[in-house]
């Protein structure tokens, strides 16, 4: 595995897409947590009676994590544009014809995407350590509870399942363009798909749906202090099940995506 992930690295360390938009994913996360902290300094002033302090801790965790859930699709374009790479220069054909085994290849694209999912992760848990000692709340007694930074891991979850379904869209049509647009089309339909299924027809079941319930691991920050504590223990009942279900789907889509590459003609 260390020989094949040496020889992925050697294809992007002088690929200057993949580099900018790694700093893209890292300045964006921090900068859109800001505009939002600063209209909710400046705009929203009159709803901190209501909303709390949701940049201090111990709520910045949540807050910091579903803002940069807002930013999933910076993530999938990056995936999309080096998965596509190898149909497009033909490297993943080179690479079997210089003796790795189409499960060598598979694998180390997941890995890929697994570490990518790691390292936008580590940028929230800073960013939410920067915000959390930054803006004080003398209120907080709870202030790196595990409790709290279990919304960093629900990021992490919800990180690798997006990837996993831009990585799996971008095998089967193996065009960047064509795959982003699939890819955003999905996550724009599956939304709309919910909506309709849930509010008119009233069937919960829309919420085990791949994309929303990865969604609902990160509820809504700024409303917290409005919410009954019933729906509140609710949702807490749900997390489990929650992580059950996306995590059976993460394994859906290895298994597919691995079944897929090595039956597929190269």
């Amino acid at each position: 595995m260390m020989h094949t992930l040496k020889i992925e690295w050697m294809k992007v360390k002088n690929y200057r897409t993949f580099w900018i938009l790694l700093a893209i994913i890292v300045v964006s996360i921090p900068s859109y947590n800001y505009v939002v902290y600063d209209l909710f300094e400046t705009k929203l002033q009159f709803g901190k009676a209501i909303l709390g302090s949701p940049f201090s801790f111990p709520d910045a965790w949540q807050t910091v994590s579903f803002n940069a859930s807002m930013l999933l699709l910076i993530p999938a374009i990056l995936i999309i544009t080096l998965t596509t790479n190898e149909f497009t220069y033909k490297t993943h054909r080179q690479n079997i014809i210089d003796g790795w085994s189409r499960g060598q290849f598979i694998n180390v694209k997941l890995v890929e995407v697994f570490l990518l999912s790691v390292f936008a992760t580590i940028v929230v848990f800073f960013t939410a350590i920067w915000f959390g000692n930054s803006v004080k709340n003398p209120s907080a007694t709870d202030i790196y509870s595990w409790h709290n930074m279990r919304y960093v891991a629900f990021y992490f979850v919800q990180m690798i399942s997006y990837s996993l379904i831009a990585f799996l869209i971008s095998i089967l049509i193996k065009r960047a363009g064509l795959s982003m647009g699939v890819f955003f089309i999905y996550m724009l339909m599956e939304q709309l798909a919910v909506g309709l299924i849930r509010e008119k027809y009233k069937i919960t079941k829309a919420n085990y749906l791949p994309e929303e319930v990865t969604d609902r691991l990160i509820p809504l920050p700024f409303g917290k202090r409005m919410l009954s504590g019933d729906n509140l223990k609710i949702w807490e009942n749900h997390v489990p099940i929650y992580l059950t279900v996306a995590a059976i789907y993460i394994l859906i889509y290895c298994i597919f995506v691995s079944w897929r590459f090595r039956k597929a003609d190269l």
